[in-house]
């Protein structure tokens, strides 16, 4: 990927106010003896063919600092268009200075002040200019922002939402309804054919409630264990939407029963906690995830995925039942 020093030469891209700064034309920069050095805070590239991009205005000067009014112009061994281009998140399009490198590709490199910076404090020297890069591409016509990792061959992506879980056949019964919200950090690797392999590591709260009526008490019985999960999945990308499948894995860290609503002599009493050892396994070992996503973003997509259990969480306590765990989610992606 170009940096700074590729733009032109040496010293290229700070922000300066244009007329503040001179020139020593004796000297010479150590590292590249072809260009004349410029002292102070440079902000722009070295004066080439008699002009020069001025980073922190977005405009062209001339050596004698004057604005020049130009849709395109050669500097170096790069090409300075100026061009409507839409920021991410902004609907609305703006103008201004992109460094083309081809194939469709733009580079839009900046000065701004930094947010931190403080003339006053004396103790602590921060610099007052911060370089800013941002990548474009032309998708359907429009000059677009995309991520700097947009075309890498893995990335990482974090995941946001809501779940709703169901036990199938826990003791004869089905508890449903339990709603929590899920995290996942997760991995992907681009294959071939736009496809790619991810991996998600996530945590949620699973199980479900039923009513109940005994020795006069009614209320909910809830199951609840906290859950970390594995998922392998391999998804297909199309233009505006993903669809993956695959495995997915569970570990309940915490187990419990509790029964809510209960009353004794009429009167309201505290809820009654019963933690699960057995009744149901650490480890649910097997069911299938499936869904779709569908891009808000360049790097946001919606998230509907539904995961059905096929084998019985736990086989030793609970004979002859194919207990399992149904979860639907709904939820946001973003590539980091």
């Amino acid at each position: 990927m170009y940096c700074f020093s590729q733009v032109g030469v040496n010293n290229a891209f700070d922000s300066r106010n244009i007329y503040s700064y001179y020139f020593e034309g004796t000297e010479k920069d150590n590292k590249n003896k072809n260009e004349s050095s410029i002292k102070g805070e440079p902000y722009s590239t070295s004066l080439i063919d008699g002009f020069r991009y001025n980073s922190y205005l977005d405009v062209i000067v001339n050596s004698d600092d004057k604005i020049i009014e130009t849709s395109k112009i050669k500097l170096g061994d790069f090409t300075f268009l100026k061009k409507k281009f839409f920021i991410r998140w902004k609907k609305k399009s703006v103008t201004g200075y992109l460094i083309d490198i081809g194939f469709n590709k733009f580079l839009r490199i900046q000065k701004i002040i930094r947010e931190d910076y403080n003339p006053r404090d004396t103790k602590i020297i921060i610099p007052k200019y911060e370089e800013k890069i941002s990548y474009f591409e032309l998708i359907d016509n429009e000059i677009i922002q995309v991520r700097k990792n947009k075309d890498s061959k893995s990335y990482f992506f974090f995941q946001l939402g809501y779940i709703n879980s169901n036990l199938k056949n826990y003791l004869n019964e089905t508890l449903k309804n339990r709603n929590s919200i899920y995290y996942g950090l997760g991995h992907s690797i681009k294959l071939k054919n736009s496809f790619e392999f991810k991996t998600v590591v996530f945590f949620s709260k699973n199980g479900g409630f039923n009513r109940y009526n005994e020795n006069n008490n009614t209320g909910k019985k809830i199951i609840l264990y906290n859950t970390l999960g594995l998922e392998l999945l391999i998804q297909k990308q199309f233009n505006n939407f993903r669809l993956f499948t695959g495995v997915r894995s569970n570990y309940a860290i915490k187990r419990e029963e509790r029964k809510a609503s209960r009353r004794r002599y009429g009167i309201r009493i505290q809820d009654q906690y019963t933690y699960l050892k057995n009744d149901l396994k650490k480890f649910i070992p097997f069911s299938i995830p499936a869904g779709i996503s569908f891009r808000i973003k360049e790097n946001l997509y919606f998230e509907i995925k539904y995961t059905y259990g096929i084998s019985k969480t736990n086989k030793k306590y609970i004979q002859d039942q194919n207990m399992s765990l149904n979860t639907f989610q709904s939820g946001f992606s973003l590539s980091l």
